[in-house]
């Protein structure tokens, strides 16, 4: 879409680096899965559970593989950028597995600011890099000037930011636990610190309480956070640098449609 935005002409050139791009993303959830003891993905297995630990590791590695040669095979450029969102990735992935004892210290401090700061790192660092990759190297395949590269990339950001924060509302209002959900429950129950940690540490069944109790506040923290990125990923596709066309009104309607159709089932529509 960033790449039709741009009035990009060799469309199967940037078709084969947007699979590129897929490739690595899907490599990390397979990946994501194995870490995260998932067992289900999109509502069927996940890979780990239908061929075994082994298989699902080899073939995220050789996914990772096949995504970096179609990026050198579309320039140097382009391969650094995914080698830089692939280590943003893996960086993300790491402070996910450590972020639950982290935030278990930020609470007994009442750090709040921390607390935020790492929870937000690790959906930038996961998710926004790989939509901002995306939007970037779909700018760079049509020959896009410098500053409409940097435009389309923080549009990327801002809209994975978004989706992030979306995914892990339908996974509170599901009653799945996420370590995002540490932040607004904190908030929800300022003073009371201590007891969401004991709770983060072991007790799900008060915390499932928790969530039930203020269900509906919780929602609202997340959706007010969500259309705040919605809004500046829709500010920076109607920049006058983008020529206005059809893919132009796409780029700035598609953040709001992709977060509406994720929250239609749990009553979120923003």
């Amino acid at each position: 879409l960033s790449f039709k935005a741009c009035d990009g002409k060799n469309y199967r050139r940037a078709l084969e680096s947007a699979v590129g791009i897929e490739l690595a993303h899907s490599a990390s959830l397979v990946h994501d899965d194995i870490i995260d003891e998932d067992n289900e993905r999109r509502g069927k297995p996940s890979l780990h559970v239908k061929k075994g630990l082994g298989v699902a590791i080899l073939t995220g590695h050789r996914m990772i593989n096949e995504a970096f040669r179609i990026a050198l095979k579309h320039g140097k450029r382009n391969a650094f950028i995914f080698l830089d969102t692939w280590n943003e990735t893996l960086e993300g992935e790491l402070k996910d597995v450590e972020i639950t004892s982290k935030l278990i210290e930020y609470i007994k401090r009442g750090d709040l600011r921390k607390l935020y700061n790492e929870y937000f790192k690790v959906i930038d660092l996961k998710t926004a890099s790989l939509f901002s990759a995306a939007c970037r190297a779909g700018a760079i395949e049509a020959n896009a000037p410098e500053d409409l590269i940097e435009i389309l990339a923080k549009y990327g950001k801002e809209v994975g930011i978004s989706y992030q924060l979306a995914d892990d509302l339908v996974d509170i209002i599901s009653g799945k636990f996420d370590e995002g959900l540490v932040l607004p429950l904190v908030r929800l129950y300022k003073g009371k610190e201590s007891e969401i940690a004991k709770i983060v540490e072991g007790n799900n069944k008060i915390l499932l309480n928790l969530i039930i109790n203020r269900k509906e506040d919780l929602k609202e923290i997340y959706l007010k956070e969500i259309r705040r990125h919605v809004k500046n990923a829709e500010r920076l596709a109607s920049s006058e640098k983008i020529k206005d066309s059809l893919f132009k009104d796409m780029l700035r309607e598609a953040p709001r449609y992709i977060v509406n159709k994720m929250l239609e089932n749990v009553g979120g529509i923003i």
